[in-house]
């Protein structure tokens, strides 16, 4: 995906080139399936074969990637999952936690 990000259109060929390690172009073209069947790429024929583009930002997909882990962690530890979650607030980067915080309080405002 983040090939197709980067490059915002690619050929399996341009996939291929992009990645440093040796894979197939079979394999290439298999995964850029899959992807189109879960809805995160668009394919469109062209004239070397298929074009994929990306159907959602890496934004949006980190957030949903975040918030199933976050929702599954919480499900399977409840409260000690929230505690743990919590206390390793206090171990990010000042920045960060910052940022963390005023992202809690704008969620609450608009609650």
């Amino acid at each position: 995906m983040d090939v197709i990000w980067q490059n915002r259109n690619c050929t399996v060929r341009a996939v291929l080139k992009s990645i440093k390690k040796d894979y197939a172009y079979t394999t290439i073209a298999t995964i850029l399936k899959r992807l189109d069947e879960k809805g995160l790429v668009n394919k469109k024929k062209d004239k070397e074969g298929y074009l994929y583009s990306p159907k959602i930002t890496k934004e949006s997909y980190s957030k949903n990637i975040a918030k199933s882990f976050l929702d599954k962690f919480i499900n399977s530890f409840g409260d000690t999952a929230i505690a743990s979650f919590a206390d390793s607030i206090d171990k990010l980067p000042e920045k960060k936690r910052k940022y963390f915080l005023e992202i809690l309080e704008e969620y609450d405002k608009n609650k």
